[in-house]
């Protein structure tokens, strides 16, 4: 009984601290030395984007605490890398059916048999998924990215909002610098 507990608790307390991860992705360039890089900037945003969201804000945030974490300095200028982010809008389908059932049972005969069926149940899920990449701005290029998917929902109060923006940004920068 005790050995099935432990296993339990042990089994309970990997979910809680993997839980974050499985949401977050991140890619990297092989080639570019993370060694070198301690500056950063937020990319300047532009068209629409130019008035920063609530949401944006809350981003901006987290990314800058997860970046002060592994080392990271806000630059007034010339960064090392400049951070860019972006909420980009995904549709999947999710279909159920067909579904068949057979059933036996008592009625006005002694025995009875029945059969039913549905068809087919498609719809539409519209998600988000925070991209977050860092650019160096010498070569131009995207040397580490992370991508999250969580629902944030409009029925979500702020605190929340925030508490699940801050664990996805955590959960990306969990695995940065990357090790090759």
């Amino acid at each position: 009984m005790a050995t099935l507990l432990k296993t339990a608790t042990l089994a309970l307390m990997l979910a809680l601290v993997s839980g974050c991860a499985r949401y977050a992705a991140t890619d990297y360039d092989s080639s570019a030395g993370f060694d070198r890089y301690s500056t950063y900037q937020f990319a300047k945003r532009g068209g629409e984007d130019a008035v920063q969201g609530l949401d944006a804000a809350r981003i901006e945030r987290a990314l800058e605490k997860a970046l002060a974490g592994d080392g990271f300095t806000r630059a007034d200028s010339d960064p090392d890398v400049l951070v860019r982010y972006r909420i980009e809008d995904e549709v999947r389908t999710e279909s159920r059916g067909p579904s068949v059932g057979f059933g036996f049972g008592f009625g006005r005969s002694p025995f009875t048999f029945g059969m039913a069926h549905s068809p087919v149940q498609t719809r539409e899920i519209r998600e988000g998924q925070l991209v977050v990449e860092m650019v160096d701005p010498t070569i131009e290029q995207i040397v580490w990215e992370g991508r999250a998917r969580r629902n944030l929902s409009e029925s979500q109060d702020r605190e929340d909002r925030t508490r699940l923006i801050d664990r996805v940004i955590e959960a990306m920068f969990e695995q940065y610098p990357p090790q090759p």
